[in-house]
């Protein structure tokens, strides 16, 4: 071993060994130890404590016996002082009690005869400490304590030794009774305790030794077989590069990522001589990752071909396909990569497989913001005229303008109704632009997305919406005309034949569509969000198609109602195994018009349940339909029902009626869930308690044990499952809680997260966090449901842990301890202000 090696290695093994040593020795000299004679002390301490308070009950007895009269005050004097003067305890039973009065005089020493009956207010130890008065000023502050003093040993009145006593003050008789423990005993448990430590630790250092011993030996041998190795290289090198060299395709040699060498069919591919290429790692190569190659070695005798791109000079790409070969060299793992130009079938087949991409994309862009789509616009002012906007349109060579008006946008005016409201009518240009505008803009915000913008073309028959930001800023506009090429998303086609359905048939047959529609999301990559706000979207078509169909059945209804979604279809965040959370809010009439409007709904809600139930929604478990009675209310009971379940909280009430707080209007009246926010927002003003309660479901959360120790680490041998939902929980909570506090009232997630970042009341990176923790959980739900559901299974919430790769579980690990920063913010923003 040369110089250099055997300082490192001293440096790397021997030092650490040692300072382990001398380390563990210090720990143990100065925090253990301290910390065994602390908790020794505490708990001798505490014995006395417990046995004076035996004792004193035997007085307690002798007093109730004198209260009822069975004996004489005197007689239950004597008799306590009689008994305790009896009792023993400790090494050989020579520790005692002593009884004293307020005066003090001694009432009983069992070793002390002398000090019997003898006033003590002058009784001082060795070192003038009048330890009586002491307990007498003791008992008359505090009813009870410790003293410190100097005593004679147990019986033997030649010692005197430190002594710990703890006194307690019997009031009816005036007494003070009292026990201590020797300071000399402690002392000598701690010297055997150090006694044995030193023992351990000597006994531990030379284990260490032995170990580092056989580390050195072992050490010299690996550096002997490493030479050997060496020379054994340079032979296998040489059989390799001559491989490589004698292939008639492109070859190279890989370790560790590294090229080692290539022969010249690839040099000349790669338009590159050999030295150069030792700069160079697989991904400088090819557009493929060196990382995902390995991982499709499930079988190392076999070599595995892979379609890519060789990344030339210019950044010119050419289509190969590589063949990949694992090998051993110099006993570690080696490869063979033979490239070949792609063959015209190659091509071919590459072409149909990118078309189908792009038909997954093209779906991924519908469910892309309608931030990429937003231009700028031109606005005039209230007083300008028709002439006057047509030439700022052209001159700014846009073919549609804003009217405002003290700074607020009030109406627009495109070419078509330059046409139709001023050449076809005969106007004057100099008409203004107020009586040819189109007022109120139909605008749209900012976080929607395009399919979305596209139902809400259709629906309000325009060529353009305005786009507002979350602070209620026109920022710009999109046109039907720029998404109109996208308009290949099939959820717009699933919308419209929902639209048009006649039948419950017809929509089963639409609704089951829905998992193709998702697979496919999946496949693209879209994001959580935007599948699940997708899946709700259908879900609220649906559930508007057959209100509409009801009410033709039902004929009109006595009075304004709301049809209302809670939970996950309320938050917008359904996915393919939610059942339904539903309730009906109807306007507040009076009683005779009360009890018709409640008949009308019952049949009403009665149907509608049943049908979303046949075409796909599943019945409720916990019955929060509209079809329950008490979930079809006037809006005034259920302000009542909000109001109660805030000001009488519990955190079991909470969780029940935690569903409610995720209300949204599907059809009808939105002004009743709008008011019914606004009551929330001001009853839960200031409700520490509420919150509080509520935090406590969060708290309350334990990772499941199956998943959070070591079976992510290892897979089990056993299917081992749990229920992803109520790991969401949590982290829904946890939004929802902070959401009702500021006064949000948005019901997705990921909306209201947004709104609590924007106000800077979740901050990075707990904000990235949560996103990150909420998109990964909502696609392993999905991605499980889908599964299920091409198996013919029903889907479910259960993910089966051994179906999980190890990052995903490690991933599922991760979010697990990110969870514990939210309860902890919890706990110190709510649970310190009840």
């Amino acid at each position: 071993m040369t110089k250099k090696n055997l300082r490192n290695f001293f440096l790397s093994i021997i030092l650490p060994g040692i300072l382990a040593i001398v380390f563990f020795i210090i720990s143990i000299y100065t925090i253990i130890i301290p910390s065994f004679e602390k908790n020794m002390m505490d708990s001798k301490k505490e014995m006395i404590r417990e046995l004076t308070n035996t004792a004193w009950s035997l007085i307690e007895e002798d007093n109730k016996r004198y209260q009822d009269s069975i004996i004489t005050l005197e007689q239950a004097k004597k008799l306590a002082a009689k008994k305790i003067g009896k009792l023993r305890y400790g090494d050989n039973s020579k520790d005692y009690f002593w009884i004293t009065d307020m005066h003090p005089t001694m009432v009983m020493h069992p070793y002390r005869n002398d000090l019997n009956g003898t006033d003590l207010s002058e009784y001082k130890d060795p070192h003038n400490k009048k330890l009586f008065v002491e307990a007498v000023n003791l008992v008359k502050k505090q009813d009870k304590g410790y003293i410190h003093y100097m005593w004679q040993w147990k019986d033997d009145s030649t010692k005197i030794v430190p002594k710990l006593s703890y006194v307690k003050g019997f009031s009816d008789w005036g007494w003070i009774i009292g026990t201590g423990i020797y300071l000399e005993d402690v002392k000598g448990e701690i010297i055997s305790l150090q006694r044995r430590l030193l023992k351990i630790s000597f006994l531990i250092a030379f284990v260490i030794f032995i170990i580092l011993l056989f580390i050195i030996r072992q050490s010299l041998n690996i550096e002997k077989r490493r030479n050997h190795a060496e020379k054994k290289l340079k032979l296998s090198r040489q059989k390799y590069q001559a491989l490589v060299e004698a292939s008639t395709d492109g070859t190279l040699m890989i370790i560790d990522n590294k090229i080692i060498f290539s022969n010249k069919k690839f040099n000349k591919m790669l338009n590159c001589s050999s030295i150069n290429l030792l700069e160079y790692k697989f991904n400088d190569l090819f557009e493929i990752n060196w990382n995902d190659v390995l991982l499709l070695f499930d079988d190392p005798e076999k070599s595995v071909s892979i379609d890519t791109k060789l990344l030339r000079k210019k950044k010119e790409k050419k289509e190969v396909v590589i063949s990949i070969s694992k090998i051993k060299y110099a006993e570690q793992d080696g490869f063979i990569v033979v490239t070949k130009d792609i063959t015209k079938q190659k091509q071919i087949e590459k072409a149909t497989e990118n078309l189908s991409q792009e038909l997954q994309t093209s779906l991924l862009l519908m469910n892309q913001p309608i931030k990429h789509l937003i231009k700028s616009f031109i606005k005039c002012d209230l007083n300008t005229t028709a002439f006057e906007a047509a030439s700022l349109m052209l001159r700014k060579k846009q073919n549609i303008i804003f009217v405002s008006q003290e700074k607020n946008i009030i109406g627009l005016i495109n070419d078509s109704d330059l046409r139709k409201r001023i050449i076809a009518k005969g106007l004057d240009a100099n008409t203004g632009v107020s009586n040819i505008m189109t007022s109120p803009v139909k605008y749209i915000r900012d976080n929607l997305l395009i399919y979305e913008a596209i139902l809400m073309f259709d629906s309000e028959n325009i060529s353009h919406l305005a786009v507002k930001d979350n602070l209620d800023n026109f920022i710009g506009i999109i046109s039907y005309e720029d998404v109109l090429n996208l308009q290949k998303n099939t959820l717009s086609f699933l919308v419209r034949k929902i639209e048009k359905a006649e039948k419950l048939e017809s929509i089963k047959q639409i609704q089951k569509k829905v998992t193709v529609l998702i697979k496919a999301l999946l496949d693209s990559g879209a994001k959580a969000q935007n599948i699940t706000r997708i899946i709700s979207s259908i879900a609220d078509a649906i559930t508007n198609r057959l209100i509409l169909l009801s009410l033709e059945e039902f004929g009109e209804p006595p009075c304004r109602f709301a049809f209302v979604a809670m939970g996950s279809e309320g938050r917008k965040e359904q996915t393919l195994a939610t059942d339904q959370d539903n309730a009906i809010i109807i306007e507040d009439v009076e009683k005779g018009k009360l009890e018709n409007a409640k008949k009308y709904f019952k049949n009403f809600a009665e149907k509608m349940n049943n049908d979303l139930d046949y075409v796909g929604y599943k019945y409720c478990e916990g019955e929060v339909m509209a079809n329950n009675p008490k979930w079809m209310q006037p809006l005034s009971v259920w302000k009542n029902y909000f109001t109660k379940w805030i000001v009488n909280s519990t955190p079991q009430n909470l969780i029940d009626s935690s569903i409610f707080f995720d209300f949204r209007c599907i059809y009808g009246e939105k002004k009743y869930t709008d008011e019914l926010k606004l009551h929330i927002d001001k009853v839960i003003e200031n409700k520490a308690v509420f919150f509080y309660n509520f935090a406590e479901s969060v708290l309350n959360f334990k990772a499941p044990s199956n998943i959070s120790g070591s079976i992510i680490k290892t897979a089990a041998p056993k299917e081992i499952s749990f229920d992803i939902k109520k790991i969401l929980l949590p982290v829904l909570a946890f939004i929802k809680i902070y959401s009702l506090k500021n006064n949000i009232a948005e019901t997705n997630s990921l909306s209201r997260l947004e709104k609590l970042f924007t106000q800077d009341i979740i901050k990075n990176p707990m904000y990235d966090e949560l996103v990150f923790s909420y998109d990964f959980l909502m696609l392993l739900r999905l991605r499980f449901q889908i599964l299920s559901i091409f198996k013919n299974e029903q889907p479910s919430n259960i993910i089966v842990v051994n179906k999980l790769t190890d990052i995903e579980k490690t991933t599922l690990k991760k979010i697990f301890s990110e969870l514990s920063v939210l309860q902890s913010k919890l706990s110190f923003d709510f649970k310190n202000i009840a």
